[in-house]
């Protein structure tokens, strides 16, 4: 029955994967350390400080957007497991409608 609803099962799974895969590197950046630098680096100099005043809202707003990818891909596996049932109901109702089975 998935045919005729032209899903790809395996694909939405694959891809939710690759997706919590690239949401888990999002969430291992941690600039801090390396803007820190920057700005010692700079020390008299107001891009080296505003650098410094960036870099713990910018850590923040990865962490965010790791959350958000990896909801990305929670829906794509739940939209696989959504499609698995209604194929899995949808088959049983049809074999039961052309056999007379229930």
């Amino acid at each position: 029955m998935g045919e005729m609803l032209r899903t790809d099962i395996e694909a939405l799974r694959v891809m939710a994967a690759g997706v919590r895969g690239e949401a888990d590197a999002i969430g291992g950046i941690d600039p801090v350390g390396l803007i820190a630098t920057v700005g010692r680096a700079m020390p008299n100099s107001a891009i080296g400080s505003a650098a410094v005043e960036l870099s713990e809202p910018l850590r923040m707003a990865l962490r965010d957007m790791a959350r958000q990818v990896r909801g990305f891909a929670d829906a794509a596996d739940h939209g696989a497991t959504t499609y698995e049932a209604l194929d899995q109901a949808l088959t049983e109702r049809l074999d039961g409608y052309l056999h007379g089975t229930s």
